[in-house]
């Protein structure tokens, strides 16, 4: 499944997982989206409100104040003559104001010297805390409904000149007391409290709005958005939908939806180009595939044919040689009764390279039925030591030959094996014929030990050892160290092999540890399935 595919995959397992219709999940979109709508406008006209009934407060703030600074300017003579009556003209204009409730002028020794409106004593006991050196009016009180304003008063008279009211240069300004205003500050609040109302109903409205407007895009943007999605679920490995496209839908959707079908429609050529080739490689492994199991059966046909001839040729050159051997003896012992000495040399190499070859056909025909599957076990109870010494009286010509000695160490064995004597016999008498034949004047050594319920046997040389390169492929048939022509050492390359097959077949593997130079270890480690106390005839 190519990409798409399983994006889309993905996509409706998950759906179908969380158990959610799209129908549903619109819904939730809209009510969150008409919410947060609310949300905004609502915050909105919150914000509009605070910050208009901050500016109206503001503009209240400096009308009370610039009403008390004229009335403090107004009240100036009143304060040198210290006569209430000098600012009752000022008061009463003062008192048209609406919000002005009580206005009074105050001595600087705070004798109240006019008073028209509220009482004064909650005024005159706040204002004498307050220090009026920065000249200027301010709110020294504000209630729920009502703000206190006073604002000092100073004159420039100077005695010398008699002038009044004058602010040159050198003149000492004198402090003669205050005016103080009472605020009614219920209609500002009343004015406040409407305005946020209006604003929060403008919000709520324009929330609506917003919500309707927002509401209808959204469904407008997501009705095709929907429609594509439906599509592209129903897109499956191998079925590809093509999304028809909606005119009335947004330039982006209809963008997205033409992407859709040409990417659709190139999947789908390609994926049919695939089953193409797909079926094309089908026909051509059932091809090969056929063509494989013939060749495999005319090779198991071959060398079963090379397994039946080998064993039919080794079989018709053994009846000969076994003659030619027996005539040599023959001709040997009538020329030794006739007096006839020097033709016995002749004799011996002719039954000496008949041996040989004997043993070459042997081995020839070992592996022709090692590989037919015609071996069979014979097991019986054994005496190691004395097999190992049969071996060692069988493989002594050999020895001697290359003037070596064998060393057999096998006094710790005291029990009798059950094993296939002749297979046994045929893996040692090989590892030493392979032992002597690359040690010359050396040493070979036959150990034999059981440990843990295992037979081990190790045959030890001095000889020219074995590369690693040649170790990986030693145990293989017809495969020697030197496989040239030139060779030193002769041989069919089958020793190993015969000996690595026996001892597998008789439940026991061969493990080789060698260095150029410094000789070979082979050991052979057989597992005992039955020990029994040594015989009478062993001791």
């Amino acid at each position: 499944m190519n990409r798409i595919q399983s994006i889309t995959a993905s996509l409706h397992r998950r759906k179908k997982r969380e158990n959610v219709k799209p129908e549903s999940f619109q819904k939730k979109l809209f009510i969150n989206f008409a919410i947060t709508g609310f949300i905004i406008a609502i915050a909105a006209a919150f914000a509009y409100s605070y910050i208009a009934s901050n500016m109206i407060a503001k503009f209240y703030e400096r009308e009370g104040l610039q009403a008390t600074e004229h009335f403090a300017q107004l009240s100036e003579l009143a304060l040198i003559y210290e006569s209430g009556e000098n600012a009752k003209e000022a008061a009463l204009a003062t008192l048209n104001y609406p919000s002005v409730k009580h206005v009074a002028v105050i001595s600087d020794s705070n004798i109240v010297l006019l008073d028209k409106g509220e009482t004064t004593e909650e005024i005159l006991s706040s204002l004498e805390k307050n220090d009026w050196q920065n000249k200027t009016a301010k709110i020294f009180s504000s209630g729920q409904t009502t703000w206190q304003i006073a604002a000092p008063v100073f004159t420039s008279y100077n005695e010398d000149d008699s002038s009044f009211g004058l602010n040159n240069e050198g003149i000492e300004e004198i402090y003669l007391g205050y005016v103080a205003l009472q605020i009614d500050t219920s209609e500002l609040r009343d004015f406040q409290l409407l305005l946020f109302i209006r604003n929060l109903g403008l919000g709520l409205g324009y929330g609506l709005v917003f919500a309707s407007l927002l509401i209808l895009t959204l469904r407008r943007l997501l009705k095709p958005m929907n429609k594509l999605t439906k599509v592209m679920e129903q897109t499956s490995d191998g079925i590809y939908k093509i999304s028809d496209i909606d005119d009335n839908a947004s330039k982006e959707i209809i963008k997205v939806a033409e992407v859709y079908n040409q990417m659709i429609s190139n999947l789908a050529e390609r994926d049919q180009k695939l089953r193409s080739q797909k079926n094309l490689l089908k026909t051509e492994v059932a091809l090969r595939t056929s063509e494989l199991v013939q060749a495999r059966d005319a090779a198991l046909e071959a060398n079963q044919h090379k397994t039946e001839f080998l064993a039919n040729v080794t079989h018709e050159l053994r009846t000969p040689l076994q003659s030619i051997i027996g005539y040599s003896e023959v001709v040997k012992e009538l020329m030794l009764d006739e007096g006839v000495m020097n033709t016995q040399k002749d004799l011996d190499k002719i039954t000496h390279n008949a041996d040989h070859l004997l043993s070459l056909i042997n081995s020839i025909l070992d592996i022709s039925k090692i590989e037919a599957g015609k071996m069979e076990l014979n097991n019986q109870h054994i005496n190691i030591n004395e097999l190992l010494k049969t071996v060692a009286d069988t493989i002594a010509p050999l020895i001697e030959k290359n003037n070596n000695q064998l060393i057999i160490d096998a006094e710790s064995i005291q029990q009798d094996i059950y094993i296939d004597q002749k297979k046994l016999f045929q893996v040692l008498l090989n590892l030493l014929s392979n032992a002597a034949k690359f040690t010359q004047q050396g040493s070979i050594q036959l150990l034999a030990k059981i440990d843990r319920n295992a037979l081990t046997i190790d045959v030890i040389d001095s000889g020219i050892g074995i590369s690693p390169e040649q170790q990986a492929i030693i145990f293989e048939p017809f495969r020697q160290i030197d496989g040239s022509e030139t060779r030193k050492f002769v041989g069919t390359g089958l020793g190993l092999s015969i000996a690595m097959h026996f001892a597998q077949l008789i439940g026991g593997t061969i493990s080789l540890t060698s260095q150029v130079g410094e000789g070979s270890c082979f050991q052979l480690a057989l597992p005992i399935t039955q020990q029994l106390p040594i015989t009478s005839a062993a001791n």
